[in-house]
């Protein structure tokens, strides 16, 4: 039987290996357990993505929120915003002040499960709700196509029992802080 990675695993590696480890321990609790203000928000503002209706479009013009999959990559999630009729593939995050390698890994994982699935698409975008920006983005090719499965490869392959570089800075500001074995330090919302 074939394992398939969630899309969201792409940016969460990128973060910290571990808290991919720490999401399925907690996956079953209420997310108000661990989660800070910051996330919560981000999380309702993503959430209403997915059931906007734009006034001004046909609903069939627009997907969001669907599931995409790709065997290829080994990789299953939800896009964000497919507008069918730009062919034009957007990634939302509440706020985009750095677009950060694991954003790239999210995006082109989408990209290619909706090639594969057949959808054409001639335009990928960042979208920062919170400040209401597009950072458009160049569609990703062969090169990044390696680059992805590398990164897939190496979070499929990953010992989560190994020693890990801890990273205060980014375990100050990681919602799994406080239940984390390999560190002391509380994120900094708690």
């Amino acid at each position: 039987m074939e394992t398939f990675l969630p899309i969201t695993y792409l940016n969460d590696f990128v973060f910290c290996p571990y808290s991919i480890y720490l999401h399925q321990v907690f996956d079953n609790n209420s997310e108000d357990l661990y989660s800070a203000t910051p996330q919560q928000r981000g999380k309702a503002e993503h959430d209403a993505i997915d059931t906007f209706e734009e006034p001004s479009r046909p609903s069939k013009a627009v997907l969001k929120g669907i599931y995409v999959i790709s065997n290829k990559l080994g990789v299953y999630g939800k896009i964000d915003t497919l507008y069918l009729n730009k062919k034009r593939l957007v990634e939302s995050k509440y706020s985009i002040t750095t677009i950060y390698q694991g954003y790239y890994y999210q995006l082109w994982a989408q990209y290619f499960a909706l090639t594969e699935m057949g959808f054409e698409i001639e335009e990928i975008a960042f979208y920062s709700i919170r400040d209401k920006k597009t950072h458009p983005t160049k569609i990703p090719q062969q090169k990044e196509f390696e680059e992805l499965r590398n990164h897939i490869r190496k979070i499929a392959r990953f010992d989560f029992e190994s020693a890990m570089n801890v990273n205060s800075v980014k375990c100050s500001h990681c919602i799994y802080a406080s239940l984390c074995d390999k560190t002391n330090i509380d994120h900094v919302y708690a």
